[in-house]
């Protein structure tokens, strides 16, 4: 609701701002208006609205990618993490259980805790990192003969961990990212100074135009609201939620169920 209502007034402020900036900037205009006017101030708005229109295209097309792949990332993490768990039943019985607890802590912690500190501050759980970290140790507790008898599923086991710890690097650095300032000051600052280009063109009836800025400005609006929305994958109305881990816990219960 939060988002529909912040779209709203996104659109309601771009369309003022055109409107009214548009009827104050014609009463100049009028006044100045000659022959080839428009002749000349078209091209060089076609050519300022065509740069714009290719930048923030470029912006969302980036911004779009991003949140794709942290979405990407997000889902082969926690496939990644069924798929160790599954493995583990193969390992001797007292390191594949010690191995399927930890897993289960992990995945509970990045559900629980880290999902929610990501969206507050891109940080981490200290309890996942710490289960993380346990799958690992784990490898060098296990007893040489059991190690030696079990070196294919022990090293199987240990590179989907740390596949693992490559995607949780991964989702933590995505978590963090957002556009840079200087990128928000060009797409806002570009965007204005096109509408306010498109004040100085001059049509006779003022109402056709005021509707083509307005949808202009509409356009412009929405298109930043995208950006701005994706931009943080882990923030806002359209972050991503732990449905892929909430999954895999889903298939641990299943596994453990399986005689």
């Amino acid at each position: 609701m939060a988002a529909f209502l912040t779209l709203a007034l996104a659109v309601i402020g771009a369309i003022a701002f055109a409107a009214i900036g548009l009827l104050i900037t014609r009463r100049f205009v009028s006044r100045q208006v000659a022959e080839g006017h428009n002749d000349v101030l078209v091209p060089i708005f076609l050519t300022a609205g065509t740069i714009y229109a290719v930048f923030l295209a470029f912006l969302v097309v980036a911004v779009w990618e991003s949140y794709d792949a942290a979405h990407d990332n997000a889902a082969e993490e926690a496939s990644t993490l069924a798929t160790l768990y599954r493995a583990s039943t193969g390992m001797e019985p007292t390191s594949g259980g010690e191995m399927r607890a930890l897993i289960r802590e992990y995945t509970e912690a990045v559900v629980k805790e880290e999902w929610p500190i990501q969206a507050a501050t891109g940080g981490a759980s200290p309890k996942a990192r710490a289960a993380a970290l346990g799958m690992y140790r784990l490898f060098g507790h296990i007893p040489p003969n059991v190690r030696q008898s079990d070196a294919a599923i022990d090293q199987a086991a240990l590179q989907l961990v740390g596949q693992v710890q490559t995607d949780r690097n991964r989702r933590t650095l995505q978590a963090g990212e957002s556009l840079p300032a200087i990128m928000w000051l060009a797409s806002i600052g570009s965007g204005v100074l096109v509408l306010l280009l498109s004040f100085f063109l001059y049509m006779d009836r003022a109402w056709p135009q005021v509707v083509g800025v307005g949808v202009m400005a509409t356009l412009f609006a929405l298109l930043l609201c995208i950006t701005f929305v994706l931009s943080r994958p882990f923030v806002g109305a359209m972050a991503l939620q732990p449905d892929a881990f909430e999954h895999s816990l889903t298939v641990y219960d299943a596994v453990d169920k399986t005689p």
